[in-house]
């Protein structure tokens, strides 16, 4: 539990250095039953590292990524593998480092937005937004990047473009056309 109170606290402050004065959005560019795409202000994310505790394997962690959507709900983007401590906190860092240099978000996932756990009871604070309740959305997490082009792969770690691999052409539209 301590472990991932720390990991929530390194999340936390690096989305507090994450934040200007930028205005806050969430936008879905893309959806269908298998794959989505949003385009998100940096403080509608919050990093997560939590430790997966198991009785045989112990030191086992699970990356999760919290965006607060329109409609202030929150949807998880997981990794579906397990990491080590520090693998999962140099993610942390890396996708860190997106959000920071970045005013504009763009997160892709495998899954469908309109699948909804109505059992999910979790909550998550967003640093200067309050607490907002999961909306029981679940998606795997593929991509994270930014309107500068830094990229983080969920499998390549930092990556050149194409950024989010194919076939992920909206998000690849959306940033040819905006300004």
């Amino acid at each position: 539990m301590r472990h991932l109170r720390k990991n929530e606290y390194v999340a936390v402050c690096l989305g507090l250095l994450s934040f200007g004065c930028a205005t806050s959005s969430y936008r879905v560019l893309f959806q269908d039953e298998s794959a989505a795409e949003l385009s998100v202000s940096p403080d509608r994310i919050r990093l997560q590292c939590e430790d997966l505790y198991d009785a045989d394997i112990k030191g086992l962690y699970g990356f999760m990524m919290h965006v607060l959507d329109g409609e202030n709900k929150v949807t998880t983007l997981i990794q579906g593998n397990t990491f080590d401590k520090g693998s999962c906190e140099n993610r942390l860092k890396g996708i860190g480092k997106v959000l920071r240099e970045g005013k504009k978000i763009y997160i892709a996932g495998r899954g469908d937005l309109n699948s909804v756990d109505e059992k999910s009871r979790e909550e998550y604070t967003f640093p200067g937004k309050g607490t907002f309740r999961s909306g029981g959305r679940i998606l795997n997490f593929v991509a994270i990047s930014n309107e500068h082009g830094l990229c983080y792969d969920a499998y390549s770690g930092f990556r050149e473009q194409p950024c989010p691999p194919e076939p992920f052409p909206f998000w690849n539209a959306a940033k040819k056309s905006s300004p």
